[in-house]
């Protein structure tokens, strides 16, 4: 437990700025090139460090844990989906789930005013003194704003809660049209409520930077003209936006710009769920699985994206097979020494990084409804958890994907340094400048 109380240096409110996978690298290098002037200025009155992100490395998963300071076994915010299993239901984590306190319930408990717009696993909007709007798991606006009458406020902007990404695999041209005009409507809204709204914290997440990545990170790479000046363009409006909150930022305000994970391009998919059936620990009582239910009897490990490994221990799961002890230690150990051994055949290159056992990386006291272990992939390849592919690696329809490490975190505080800050760092960070306590036992740090 990390209880702190640090003598207040003058910092009285918060603005926090979420650039989803904006890697540190990237950031470094459009300041260097020009393209993010108002971003470079501010480092001569702050610091900028690179971060680690979480296992496993999803926007769900790693913004639970910045919210909150802690790692994936105290919030059990897993990733994007998740299972029962005692019924192998699948159902998508919410903030229902959510079994950490974050800081928006927090600074509404101390009687503080918050603003949150966009931030992942905020759906459903739970009550908070001020203003909350969910993110991308929002069906739509009339669900995802606490109080409700702030939806028909963003309805009349044309606010989007996110873009369609799966029109960017057929039509680019639109994508790119759509996710500018996103981006103008998250500033426009951020804006308005900053002017007009009374806070002590405020949060404003920004999904289109993620979007943008996946799905023209390796067009960029490669030095394609087209992408690279809408690439540039759009970056140019991120540090327009940034130069125009700076400027309406009084003396009181902690300011703190973050992604919560890197990038990087993407070589090929990895069907992990083919590569258990190849193993002899998966089958299906069915000839086209789609479903956790479709497991045959006598299987004793699935996987779920992106590196989730489950295995189906007698006495935990449904249909459990696999003894507790010595057996499922043995197809844990198995699993993990086969996934090191994988390769792609193109360029005999590992396929994962390395491979952790629930324990060593989850924190907290570690239930069910954790993975039993979990692979971390080499850089370039995305883990997929689909149970119809007969077929190890393949392309992907997108060009970019996630990265553990290279995250990006400024803060408006002079002479801040750590080799080895995490996601999980930021909150406690924020409460130290800020003079507060933690809410509660967190597994970050404080590292001013």
């Amino acid at each position: 437990m990390h209880l702190f109380r640090k003598k207040n240096q003058g910092k009285q409110r918060a603005v926090l700025i979420g650039l989803d996978g904006m890697p540190h690298s990237l950031a470094t290098r459009l300041m260097a090139e020009g393209y993010m002037p108002n971003f470079k200025a501010l480092m001569d009155s702050g610091s900028m460090l690179k971060m680690d992100s979480v296992l496993p490395t999803v926007s769900s998963t790693a913004w639970a844990s910045i919210v909150t300071g802690c790692l994936p076994g105290k919030h059990r915010i897993f990733g994007f989906v998740d299972r029962v299993p005692s019924t192998y239901e699948m159902f998508i984590p919410t903030s229902r789930q959510m079994e950490s306190m974050t800081w928006a319930e927090h600074f509404s408990r101390l009687g503080k005013r918050v603003f949150s717009m966009g931030v992942p696993t905020t759906f459903p909007p739970k009550a908070v003194n001020g203003i909350l709007v969910s993110g991308f798991l929002a069906p739509d606006l009339k669900r995802a704003t606490y109080p409700l009458y702030i939806a028909d406020e963003l309805a009349a902007m044309g606010y989007l809660i996110d873009i369609d990404a799966w029109q960017a695999r057929e039509n680019r041209d639109a994508f790119l049209d759509e996710i500018f005009l996103a981006l103008e409507k998250r500033c426009e809204a951020m804006f308005k409520y900053f002017a007009q709204e009374k806070w002590d914290l405020f949060v404003t997440h920004f999904m289109d930077t993620d979007r943008l990545h996946h799905f023209v990170w390796g067009e960029v790479e490669k030095g394609q003209p087209k992408f690279v000046d809408w690439f540039h363009r759009f970056y140019r409006r991120v540090d327009q936006m940034i130069g125009e909150l700076v400027a309406r930022l009084d003396e009181d305000v902690a300011l703190m710009i973050m992604s919560d994970h890197g990038f990087c391009s993407l070589k090929r998919d990895v069907h992990l769920n083919y590569w258990l059936r190849q193993m002899g620990l998966l089958e299906f009582a069915t000839e086209t699985p789609r479903q956790l239910r479709d497991l045959a009897p006598q299987s004793k490990c699935y996987s779920l994206l992106p590196g989730r490994f489950y295995v189906r221990v007698k006495g935990r799961d449904l249909n459990g097979c696999v003894q507790p002890g010595a057996e499922y230690e043995k197809v844990r150990q198995d699993v993990a020494a086969g996934l090191m051994a994988i390769r792609d055949p193109e360029t005999g290159e590992s396929v994962i990084d390395k491979v952790f056992m629930r324990e060593e990386i989850f924190g907290g006291d570690v239930m069910d409804s954790a993975p039993d272990l979990i692979a971390k992939p080499a850089e370039g390849y995305d883990l997929k958890g689909g149970f119809e592919k007969q077929v190890l690696l393949e392309p992907s329809p997108v060009s970019g994907t996630h990265t553990f490490d290279n995250a990006m975190w400024y803060l408006n505080e002079k002479n801040v340094s750590c080799d080895d800050a995490t996601v999980v760092d930021v909150l406690p960070t924020l409460y130290g400048v800020l003079g507060l306590d933690l809410p509660g036992e967190v597994d970050g740090r404080c590292l001013i």
